[in-house]
């Protein structure tokens, strides 16, 4: 990785969350994370506000820092990487939060937020038989809708308990919050997108969602809709993996997963950085954005979204994470998210849409994945 003048803290002052309610009250570029299974919390902060916009994800081989990309390539979102200036894990000094009070207020660097739609549930299940009459016409196999769920209030200084709540609540997440130009997303998400470690990478095939509860850990009691829904996450990146000639991976699955008070089915992928070869980002490009959170065919559904969604996805379903930090990549599809707006919270959910969808069925699981974080929000309110 390119070498760069880093300030690494790790002392004991104190929580490193400490520095949250800074960082956004001075308009810092920055992110704060947790991974899954994790219990380290870092802070990266870059110093000045020149972001680095990404026109092509070879130029990361040498980078390091946060990187963000939003759910289309062919739209005004653009992917950035937060320069680590700083980077803070778990605690800090008295100096260095000194020092990060000192910094001045940062210009406004944005033209404004941009407050998406609400999607209501008439609106939604339109758009549901909608997509089930072009699924029955032959069109699509799958499509993924996604909805809009607006909790007004004004919620920016309740973001560092939000986060940690977040942290405490679903353990096996990967729990963020990134701030850059007029943008401020918080969220949860249980998948996956690229990983890596050492010499080996995995990916993850989820799709698929009930409540928690035992009878629905058992895969046996899962019917057949989910089941194929699963499949088709699964082919797509079977198919992936072999047009890029990444043979030999090891495959375990299709499992039930828990994701605090949700289940999913879950399949892995494991194989060595070797089978990748010089191919990573074009790899990563190919697996997003999987039929999980688009559709089959992606080019098609991508297309449907964007013509009977009413809000533009943003950085939702796009994906996120640190990369080079550690000589690691952990990039997570942005599920489970909310975009952070002066006087609400904007909660994005989907569900994947199969010639076997019950419209009805579909909203309450929307329902059921916006608790992951309505959750969390109404013990702050």
């Amino acid at each position: 990785m390119k070498q760069r003048l880093m300030e690494k803290v790790c002392n004991t002052t104190c929580s490193v969350l400490e520095v949250l309610p800074i960082c956004l009250k001075k308009r810092f570029i920055f992110s704060i994370y947790r991974l899954p299974a994790q219990k380290d919390i870092t802070c990266i902060i870059q110093k000045d506000h020149h972001l680095k916009e990404l026109n092509n994800l070879d130029e990361i081989a040498n980078e390091d820092g946060f990187l963000i990309a939003p759910f289309s390539k062919n739209t005004s979102d653009k992917s950035y990487l937060i320069r680590p200036d700083i980077i803070l894990t778990n605690t800090i000094t008295s100096k260095q939060f000194n020092n990060l009070q000192s910094i001045p207020l940062a210009h406004c660097n944005g033209s404004g937020q941009i407050s998406p739609e609400e999607t209501g549930k008439s609106e939604y299940l339109y758009q549901i038989k909608k997509t089930l009459r072009e699924i029955e016409n032959g069109e699509y196999d799958k499509v993924v809708l996604s909805r809009v769920k607006i909790v007004r209030g004004a919620f920016t200084n309740h973001l560092k308990r939000i986060f940690e709540l977040l942290c405490e609540s679903y353990p096996n997440a990967f729990v963020y919050l990134f701030r850059f130009k007029d943008h401020c997303w918080i969220g949860a998400t249980p998948e996956p997108l690229i990983c890596t470690k050492k010499e080996k990478l995995y990916t993850v095939s989820l799709a698929g969602t009930r409540p928690y509860n035992e009878s629905n850990m058992n895969i046996s009691n899962w019917n057949h809709k989910e089941l194929n829904e699963q499949e088709y996450v699964t082919r797509n990146i079977e198919n992936v993996l072999d047009e890029y000639q990444v043979n030999n991976y090891q495959k375990k699955g299709p499992y039930t997963k828990k994701a605090g008070k949700l289940i999913h089915l879950r399949t892995d992928f494991n194989f060595t950085l070797d089978k990748a070869g010089d191919k990573l980002s074009s790899l990563i490009d190919a697996l997003h954005p999987t039929s999980a959170i688009c559709g089959m065919p992606m080019e098609k559904s991508l297309g449907f979204i964007k013509e009977i969604e009413k809000h533009d996805r943003e950085y939702y379903a796009g994906y996120l994470g640190p990369v080079g930090i550690d000589d690691r990549m952990q990039l997570f599809v942005n599920l489970r998210c909310m975009k952070v707006l002066a006087n609400k919270l904007a909660l994005y959910v989907g569900g994947g849409i199969t010639d076997e969808s019950v419209p009805e069925d579909e909203w309450e699981e929307t329902e059921i994945k916006a608790e992951t974080l309505l959750s969390v929000v109404q013990q702050i309110q």
